[in-house]
């Protein structure tokens, strides 16, 4: 019986592609890319150049200025939250030695008036600035004119007794004479119950 033989090239052909194609440098080496994400299944459009972006935003939480009477309620003051109301300005004014006040001015931070049994003296208002006589007795012949500046002290706070002093002059004419006068006043300031300047 004849047997039929591989040629000799054909088996080392078969052989080493056998063995090249089972070598680990032969095969596919694996892949360092980064994978592409997967399209989204709802795309959102980019938006056009020069075109304002719309953010969705929660709506504000809109403030109250009711009296809280829950110890739950959280809502903000229109305030804000460490709003504080501002302490009266309001004080009760006594002093003097020639013509004695004794009364409440509403708010110290505005212009003001005291007024004595002769005189009455402006004040500019705050803790410092000038007075001035705005009303003096009407004798025939006798004319008054004076003014100065003064100061307001709150050693123990704004909230507090303090003092009000003055310093300056002022002239009184009778005729053709005249008489100069220097000096100042001394008051004392007490803060004014809440309903001392309701009308």
């Amino acid at each position: 019986m004849n047997q039929r033989h591989l040629p000799a090239f054909g088996f080392t052909t078969l052989a080493l592609l056998t063995l090249a194609a089972c070598s680990p440098q032969f095969r596919s080496p694996p892949s360092t890319a980064t994978p592409a994400p997967a399209a989204s299944t709802a795309s959102t459009p980019a938006p056009i150049a020069g075109s304002a972006t719309i953010v969705d935003t929660e709506p504000e939480e809109k403030c109250s200025n009711e009296p809280r009477t829950d110890p739950d309620d959280k809502r903000q003051r229109c305030g804000g939250m460490t709003s504080v109301t501002p302490a009266s300005r309001a004080f009760h004014i006594v002093g003097g030695s020639g013509d004695p006040v004794d009364q409440v001015v509403c708010n110290i931070d505005e212009t003001f008036v005291l007024n004595g049994k002769m005189f009455g003296v402006e004040f500019s208002g705050g803790v410092d600035g000038t007075y001035k006589f705005v009303r003096t007795p009407n004798i025939p012949g006798l004319r008054w004119n004076a003014g100065g500046r003064y100061h307001i002290e709150f050693p123990d706070g704004q909230d507090k007794p303090g003092t009000l002093t003055t310093a300056g002059g002022g002239t009184t004419t009778a005729g053709a004479q005249s008489r100069t006068t220097s000096g100042g006043e001394r008051f004392t300031l007490t803060p004014a119950s809440a309903g001392a300047c309701t009308p």
